[in-house]
């Protein structure tokens, strides 16, 4: 379907209303529903009460369900690849060390922002299908090599220990995301720190300083 058709299947859109501010909204009210219940268990009305629109307005933006979700993982993953494509226009002089540093850093600033990034990838993967595809060959597969190739420039200068490169993409991946996934817990432990940047900083910090102790072959 082109845009034009897409556009006139959309008629009837409030004249007044803010496209962008409505449209990313219900991407982020999808992005909640469809991690707490998955594709299948996801309710398009509920998503539409929690972005405070009418029902009807989804049908406005998103002509299905499916392109509901592919377009909350659009808007999810679009900002994950964003902060890894910065990190990799670092000033070339900056080394591949500083480079992961500043990844992941960005991951886990992300990952306070976006505290279902974790819970959306669980449920695409407990239900499977299309839509799992859709995630892993779109976004995370090609996100994982951009985020270990500077860990790969590291090794092969001699800076980092040559560990299996998926593993410690698992390990960096979900210790950046657990603490904002499972807020029950984090404010069990550490408190509520959400919204407290200087704090995120330093569990960023923990993260980087428990990683490249491991990796580094030169501690100093």
């Amino acid at each position: 379907m082109t845009d034009i058709q897409k556009t006139k299947s959309r008629v009837g859109r409030p004249v007044n209303a803010n496209p962008e501010f409505q449209r990313e909204n219900i991407l982020r009210a999808a992005l909640a529903e469809f991690s707490h219940n998955g594709f299948s268990g996801a309710s398009v009305r509920t998503i539409a009460q929690e972005a405070g629109v009418a029902h009807g307005l989804i049908r406005h933006y998103f002509l299905s369900k499916d392109e509901l979700f592919r377009s909350a993982a659009d808007f999810l993953f679009g900002q994950i690849k964003e902060a890894l494509v910065k990190s990799a226009k670092l000033d070339s002089s900056s080394d591949p060390v500083q480079r992961l540093q500043f990844q992941i850093r960005s991951f886990v600033h992300l990952s306070a922002e976006l505290p279902f990034m974790a819970a959306f990838l669980m449920q695409a993967g407990l239900n499977g299908g299309e839509h799992f595809s859709y995630v892993i060959d779109k976004y995370v597969k090609p996100l994982q090599e951009l985020s270990l190739a500077p860990f790969r420039e590291a090794v092969a200068q001699g800076l980092m220990v040559d560990f299996e490169p998926d593993f410690l993409f698992l390990i960096a991946t979900h210790a950046a995301t657990a603490p904002f996934a499972n807020s029950a817990v984090k404010k069990a432990v550490v408190g509520d720190y959400s919204a407290d940047t200087a704090k995120i900083d330093r569990y960023a910090d923990t993260l980087i300083s428990v990683l490249l102790h491991g990796c580094l072959k030169n501690k100093a």
